[in-house]
């Protein structure tokens, strides 16, 4: 019986203490009482640690570390573009992170874990929406997760709810689809979200009958007779992919426009954990309202949240440029996506390849700031692109450069500046 005791007790000391496993990727959180840290480099990220045998290095975003194995934890010491930035002690327990780092003299609590491990094979998704949203935010809850290579066959309500039965499924005000989770999509890197199929899923679209009065000169509108406030109903044919007014007058029974249909809102959730309405645009997309997002484009969107929260909607049959009236010709609509994620890297601005163009979203307050940061997005491109200084950027887009007044009437003007591809395949 005492020789038993004693082998007991020799195999349970006998059982090693848990090795501590640093190395590898980790998504992690930095925050102060609660709080993203705004002020500080480490937020939500991803840090890569390599190493072993007690010595570590590591990368988040821009920052470096480098430290040791201690009794205490994995001190590693920050650097950023060869300056100390700080330090940061971590502990690990069955795949989760937990720790500190300190950043300007201040406490960041560090938690984080492992990325979802992605299935060897991508899946199709058939998604049917049991709610939409009227704002692009963070803190809505994932209606799917995917990973990149999957794609999602959803579809989407018009601007006042209704679905391709005539169902009233939301409020009013650009209902959004989503939002989708990209497992491994972390802030820094690109979402990249390929437009399988964009298609009308019902035979009806409205559009307001007015235009919208930024768009007039003052004198105008003084002189102009109101309407009756009553939007017009376009008759959409699929078969021959044209649209006629439901109810034209003797000059316009014969009016009929080629169906164009698109996305008028892609977009992120955005930065600093903001909840932006549907109406609204910015560097995370949004309510761009561009002919160019239609089925067969890809659009390249900057993350600013873990799993960049894909959100959309605001389907259109066709629009002009500008969507005058504040509307275009709004409908439901089938839509099938694919998901890709470049890490590490973006633009700072949407921008999008349909095929046969590049083009780059500029966002800003009126025509001459959307212009600008349109002009300064690709000017950007070209650059990361193809290595071009200012001179050689200065014969491309002096040459080449196409723009796309894409949208006016909403709380931020939409200016596309747009290159043909076959222009860009003659630059080495």
């Amino acid at each position: 019986m005492k020789a038993l005791l004693v082998l007991a007790i020799t195999a349970a000391t006998a059982i090693p203490a848990y090795a501590a496993d640093y190395a590898g990727r980790w998504e992690i959180s930095g925050r102060q009482f609660g709080n993203v840290p705004s002020f500080h480099p480490i937020t939500d990220g991803r840090l890569v640690i390599s190493g072993g045998g007690g010595t570590y290095t590591g990368t988040y975003n821009a920052l470096r570390f480098s430290g040791s194995e201690q009794k205490d934890g994995l001190h590693l010491d920050c650097t950023s573009d060869g300056k100390p930035c700080g330090t940061l002690v971590l502990n690990e327990a069955k795949g989760k992170l937990t720790g500190s780092a300190i950043m300007s003299g201040e406490r960041i609590d560090i938690t984080g874990q492992r990325p979802a491990a992605k299935p060897p094979q991508a899946t199709a998704h058939e998604f049917v929406p049991k709610r939409f949203h009227t704002n692009f935010s963070g803190d809505t809850p994932p209606a799917l997760r995917i990973f990149p290579g999957d794609s999602v066959h959803t579809e989407t309500v018009d601007n006042r709810g209704y679905d391709g039965k005539n169902v009233q499924r939301s409020t009013r005000g650009n209902p959004l689809t989503g939002p989708f989770y990209v497992e491994g999509a972390m802030p820094g890197d690109t979402l990249v979200v390929h437009l399988k199929r964009v298609r009308l899923n019902r035979d009806y679209a409205l559009q307001a009958s007015s235009i919208a009065g930024n768009a007039f000169n003052p004198g105008y509108l003084r002189n102009e007779v109101k309407g009756d406030g009553v939007p017009n109903t376009w008759k959409l044919d699929a078969t021959s992919n044209l649209g006629s007014l439901a109810n034209p007058g003797e000059r316009l029974r014969d009016y009929k426009v080629p169906l164009m249909p698109m996305l008028g809102c892609v977009g992120v959730a955005p930065p600093r954990r903001q909840a932006i309405a549907s109406s609204n645009l910015g560097p995370w997309g949004g309510n761009l309202d561009s002919q160019s997002v239609r089925e067969g484009t890809t659009v390249y969107l900057p993350v600013f949240q873990p799993g960049a929260l894909l959100y959309i909607g605001d389907t259109h049959a066709q629009q002009g440029d500008g969507e005058l009236p504040g509307q275009a010709m709004e409908t439901s609509m089938d839509v099938t996506f694919s998901v890709e994620v470049i890490e590490g890297k973006n633009l700072g601005q949407t921008w999008i390849d349909t095929g046969e163009e590049i083009g780059v979203m500029g966002v800003g307050g009126s025509l001459d700031e959307s212009l600008r940061v349109a002009t300064t997005g690709m000017a950007l491109w070209l650059n990361d692109r193809y290595g071009l200084n200012q001179g050689e950027i200065a014969a491309v887009l002096g040459t080449a450069m196409r723009y796309e007044i894409a949208e006016v009437v909403d709380p931020q003007i939409n200016i596309v500046a747009k290159i043909r591809k076959d222009m860009l395949a003659k630059i080495r």
